[in-house]
């Protein structure tokens, strides 16, 4: 019976989560913040989470997104379109602002694999999530490489087919979410001096049952990470 609902609960996150995202990528504007606030709601395990966690974790972090959903607009939306255009209309190519919409598209997906993680985690200024950012993607240089071929085939699927893309948002999100977590365990372990086994412990430790028999847990302070640029 656990098994079965335990499916269960997978297959009706696949449902909200894909609709949510699926309906602010349409909106553009609200999709980096859902992106984090789902970041956020998978930062749980499936014992714990709920879904008003995924606007509580962007409630807690409007300010941050504000400026971060502004840069990822710029360097992500605007070399997407460049590149759309310039493979529909090959007759009108200019091989400068491709090799400029490559670069700034990269970087753009570096930070968006990195940036919800660290924002979910920590409070910071966006200079700041920038530095933590690039110190995150070489915490586990193999994870981060996942991570990144994954955003990268879903841009390639944005580009050729389109209409797939609502179907995989769940599934890029979970892995990338639980990949750039480990990273980010990894490198508090290092500042801290202990284990990522002895963090994972401790987090557990942290779970209480409700009156209802359900695990749960209360809302977690920010996590110390010393790592952080002062």
């Amino acid at each position: 019976m656990k098994g079965l609902r335990i499916v269960g609960d997978y297959a009706l996150e696949f449902l909200v989560v894909t609709l949510l995202l699926a309906l602010s990528a349409l909106l553009v504007v609200p999709f980096i913040p859902m992106v984090v606030g789902v970041t956020g709601f998978f930062s749980n395990n499936i014992d714990t989470r709920r879904f008003k966690d995924i606007f509580t974790t962007i409630g807690k972090n409007w300010k941050i997104l504000i400026f971060y959903t502004l840069f990822q607009l710029i360097i992500i939306v605007f070399p997407v379109l460049n590149i759309y255009f310039f493979n529909t209309h090959p007759q009108n190519i200019n091989y400068f602002v491709l090799a400029i919409s490559c670069i700034a598209l990269v970087v753009g997906v570096m930070f968006f694999v990195t940036s919800p993680t660290i924002i979910v985690n920590m409070r910071l200024t966006l200079r700041q999530l920038f530095y933590n950012g690039i110190m995150l993607l070489f915490g586990g240089l193999w994870r981060s490489a996942i991570s990144i071929a994954c955003v990268a085939g879903a841009v390639a699927l944005l580009l050729f087919y389109p209409y797939v893309v609502p179907a995989t948002l769940y599934f890029i999100s979970l892995i990338i979410s639980k990949l750039m977590k480990e990273n980010f365990l990894k490198l508090k372990a290092k500042a801290l001096k202990t284990s990522v086994f002895e963090l994972k412990r401790q987090q557990t430790a942290d779970d209480y049952l409700d009156e209802n028999g359900e695990i749960n847990r209360p809302d977690k302070e920010v996590l110390e990470n010393e790592y952080k640029e002062n």
